[in-house]
């Protein structure tokens, strides 16, 4: 079984939802101007050349930060957020840039985690602070406990949103895996269910990622695109073979098929090969890939009574665009 799952540091960040904090100081004609650039090595030109970042410049530090994170420019978003959290300490917004920065880019979970809890102690309601929190505890310090205390803390406070929505699948489906590995299937059942809803509704709610600066930048694939994946996995991968194993054939059949159709929709969805390892170069970390989606699918196909066959055509496909895996498949079932 694999764990299809991408290192969730990634999924934390695609929790944002950020929109400039009520009060920032209105923008000046140059971010105007500069706002327009659509590139972002363009967009980080336009403001160098025009007025470096400075305490009580007219430009919006935080939409600048926003902005120059985007183009992977560490250095001055840091430089930038922190001057704006200078003139405004209150901001849970800032905070939670700036622990993203700090995560994502310098990976210091120590003060990625501090940031959160301050943006917390801010607002005790806040659910995408929990659930990049929740995200930190359970993938880089190992607090599984906690961590579903966050989650949980976050979906009740935001239960439609997408990207809680998103570390809470990963967060259960992981868990889930972990019991299959205990042979604990019954549990392992409940928390792809779990996993399943949280999945879909990402899906189901996903209207605004391209509008948000730092999903962009964090989901360049779309968050829709992964999502439809994660469920291929949670149905193929978990509940298919947990629902064998307790004999119960009609379910594990079910979600094959159902784990079949969501591969489908995210190959619907796909970049291209070369846009997807593109970003991998650009970003250093892992994409979901057509080539490995076209593997997921096959493998799933291949445990299909009546559609087997199309494994064939689908680890073809994968294998042409440089999958291993899916080399060995095809050769060793003798497509």
């Amino acid at each position: 079984m694999k764990k299809s799952f991408s290192k969730i540091l990634i999924s934390i960040f695609s929790l944002i939802t950020l929109q400039t904090p009520h009060g920032v100081f209105a923008e000046s004609d140059i971010f105007e101007k500069c706002n327009k650039l659509d590139d972002a090595i363009e967009f980080r030109e336009c403001i160098s050349s025009n007025q470096s970042i400075k305490k009580g410049s007219t430009i919006s530090n935080f939409e600048t930060a926003l902005k120059l994170f985007k183009s992977g420019d560490t250095s001055s978003s840091l430089k930038a957020i922190n001057l704006y959290i200078d003139d405004n300490p209150d901001s849970k917004e800032a905070y939670l840039v700036r622990g993203i920065i700090y995560g994502w880019d310098l990976s210091n979970v120590e003060k990625s985690q501090n940031d959160f809890d301050k943006a917390i102690e801010i607002d005790d309601k806040y659910s995408v602070a929990y659930a990049l929190r929740a995200d930190n505890l359970y993938w880089e310090l190992g607090n599984a406990t906690q961590a579903k205390k966050d989650i949980e803390k976050a979906i009740i406070y935001a239960p439609n949103n997408p990207y809680v929505n998103n570390v809470r699948g990963h967060i259960f489906l992981d868990i889930g895996y972990t019991f299959f590995e205990k042979e604990k299937f019954d549990l392992a059942i409940n928390s792809a269910k779990e996993a399943v809803i949280s999945f879909k509704n990402v899906v189901n709610n996903n209207n605004d990622e391209n509008a948000n600066l730092l999903i962009k930048r964090l989901y360049p694939l779309g968050l829709t695109y992964e999502a439809h994946t994660s469920l291929g996995d949670t149905k193929f991968d978990l509940l298919h073979f947990a629902y064998k194993e307790n004999k119960q054939r009609g379910d594990a059949k079910k979600s094959l098929n159902e784990a079949i159709n969501h591969y489908t929709n995210a190959i619907t969805l796909a970049p291209t090969q070369e846009e997807a390892e593109e970003l991998e170069i650009e970003r250093d970390f892992d994409m979901i890939t057509p080539a490995e989606i076209y593997l997921y699918r096959g493998n799933a196909y291949s445990w299909s009574s009546k559609e087997w066959k199309k494994a064939c055509k689908d680890w073809k496909n994968s294998k042409k665009l440089g999958n291993k895996e899916a080399q060995t498949n095809y050769r060793q079932s003798k497509c």
